[in-house]
């Protein structure tokens, strides 16, 4: 099968290329006794026309193929780098096999064909053991430590699991003495395989000799963030002071005062940071996350489209612009901007995993916007898989209700509890429904169908208890449900609002009294009120009844439930 560079996946994160690891000054090439010949010369011109055409597979063949004729590792390393220069990593291997076999006492080989065989995944005894050869190898300490970082860098960009790096690369730590990089290297891996405690101590080992790494820095702050934010912080701050220019470390001290929920540290970095977030779509990206964190609406939207421009100019990261669109959406909706919102809903691709999410927040924008019909139709031409479907029914169920269309609704959210039988959210809302239509016997055989399968549910006992009273039937069996909600959550101001409801209704109303005032001061809930200026009414207290109704009428004066309440009581505002 024909080669073609352009086929293969480029890696997914910016890496120094191994050409740059593989050129020390004392490697010694085994040379072919090759006459360069007007043919030869023709071939290798041919193949760096051939580059500078942006064409490096013909000019990799070409290479690989001259390199066999000729025997010249030269060409063989030529073709390394052209294929590592173009990320096809099958191709480096192949030609840095070639190389070594060419030149089998050339370090850099060695070195080559290690690291590209670690990078395809190699981390055998065997691997492990060249790659200690070639540590041992070097001239002096720092050598050691290079060879090591060029090493670690492959294994943790090849697809081995965390814990099968860290036991390949643990006993080449050891042959630099757990010293600098290789303690960084270290502090990483044990963290990513769970070990906190053994990964905060590499990492403060590598801070401590490395007082000017960035890496270092970041890995030690990260380290601490969790039990000891200020010492994070700190350490971020006192290293900025030093070096104000290292933006990654301003980064780093962005992300820490987010972590910290420090809104103001975030907005000091974001102003030493914004400038280039102008050109830098992922940092425009990281930046509206710091902001999401501390809850700046406003600056976190404004990255956001920042991202969104860039990302589209430059062709690059466009694979987080369905999250993008949906974060937009939602800020939006938060804002109550809900035109806007479904805009950006919209704008979600099909393909991406986003979009059954971006589907339901756009019904629920356009129900926002009583656009009802348009938000069922959203939900209904939207293909989702089983484990969505329920969410879907949910939704078309909420919207409908919202649309005041009870018996479609009601319809609906049975539905969805078929989809769900035990959901506990959905029994309550189909009992909710049933009793608002009056089908009173179907709503008490959801709850207590609720009671049986969450015994411990406070709320199933109380909305139960609620229903009867309510309906001013079974008074004395709704009592013992209210209580049993009641002795679990004192202080819930509905069950509260319940156990008082219910003594008006049995006509207690001193007792209903108490626990409506109680209720009333820890909730300003519209239906605890109207209970409790309904309750004074009846004994009497008339102005104690129109305290609590003037003002609900002054925020309100159309509202229904309030005007019908003054009416039954013959009250005038």
């Amino acid at each position: 099968m024909p080669l073609n560079l352009f086929t293969f996946k480029r890696a997914l994160c910016t890496a120094l290329s191994l050409t740059c690891l593989v050129s020390s000054s004392w490697a010694k090439e085994t040379l072919p006794n090759v006459e360069l010949t007007g043919g030869l010369l023709f071939q290798i011109i041919a193949s760096e026309f051939a580059l500078q055409r942006n064409d490096p597979a013909t000019a990799f063949q070409t290479y690989m193929l001259t390199a066999r004729t000729t025997k010249d590792p030269r060409l063989a390393k030529r073709a390394f780098e052209i294929a590592d220069g173009a990320h096809a990593f099958e191709q480096a291997s192949e030609a840095a096999q070639l190389w070594e076999k060419l030149s089998p006492s050339n370090a850099d080989a060695q070195l080559a064909n290690t690291l590209t065989q670690i990078r395809q995944g190699d981390l055998s005894e065997k691997r492990q053991q060249s790659a200690k050869d070639l540590i041992l190898s070097a001239k002096n300490q720092q050598e050691r430590l290079k060879r090591f970082q060029a090493i670690a860098l492959q294994a943790q960009f090849s697809s081995a699991q965390p814990q099968q790096i860290l036991t390949f690369l643990r006993p080449l730590a050891s042959l630099c003495k757990d010293q600098k990089e290789a303690a960084l290297t270290l502090a990483k891996l044990y963290r990513r395989t769970g070990n906190a405690e053994l990964g905060e101590h590499f990492a403060k080992i590598a801070w401590q000799q490395l007082p000017d790494s960035t890496v270092a820095l970041l890995e030690y702050a990260d380290t601490l963030i969790a039990k000891e934010p200020l010492k994070a912080v700190s350490t971020l701050e006192n290293f900025v002071k030093r070096h104000p220019k290292d933006y990654d470390a301003q980064l780093g001290l962005a992300k820490a005062y987010a972590r910290t929920q420090n809104k103001n540290g975030v907005k000091k970095q974001i102003k030493i940071l914004d400038p280039f977030s102008q050109k830098m779509p992922n940092l425009a990206f990281t930046l509206a996350s710091i902001c999401d964190t501390v809850g700046l609406l406003e600056e976190t939207k404004r990255y956001l489209m920042t991202f969104e421009r860039l990302a589209k100019a430059q062709k690059v990261s466009l694979e987080r612009l369905p999250r993008t669109y949906l974060s937009l959406g939602m800020i939006d909706y938060k804002q109550r901007h809900f035109s806007a919102a479904a805009d950006w809903f919209s704008q979600v691709d099909q393909s991406s995993e986003f979009f059954p999410q971006s589907r339901l927040f756009l019904a629920q924008a356009l129900a926002a916007e009583k656009h009802f019909d348009e938000a069922i139709e959203a939900l209904d031409k939207t293909k989702v898989n089983d484990q969505l479907k329920t969410e879907f029914l949910h939704k078309r169920a909420q919207i409908l209700y919202e649309a005041d269309r009870l018996p479609q609704a009601y319809e609906a959210m049975k539905k969805a509890l078929s989809t769900d039988k035990d959901n506990a959210t959905l029994l309550f809302q189909c009992a909710v429904i049933a009793n608002e239509i009056k089908r009173i016997d179907e709503a008490e055989k959801y709850l207590q169908n609720a009671i049986e399968l969450y015994p411990d549910n406070a709320n199933f006992y109380n909305t139960l208890g609620y229903l009867w009273v309510e309906n001013g039937v079974k008074l004395d069996q709704a009592k013992p449900l209210i209580e049993k909600a009641l002795r679990q959550e004192p202080e819930n101001p509905a069950f509260l609002d319940s156990m008082g409801w219910l003594y008006f209704k049995q006509g207690s109303l001193k007792q209903a009294q108490n626990y409506l005032e109680k209720a009333a001061k820890l909730s300003n809930d519209k239906e605890i009120l109207l209970h409790l200026a309904e309750v004074y009414q009846a004994q009497g207290e008339t102005p104690k009844a129109m305290d609590i109704l003037r003002p609900m009428l002054k925020e309100n004066a159309e509202d229904q439930e309030i005007n019908s309440l003054m009416d039954r009581l013959h009250l005038r505002f």
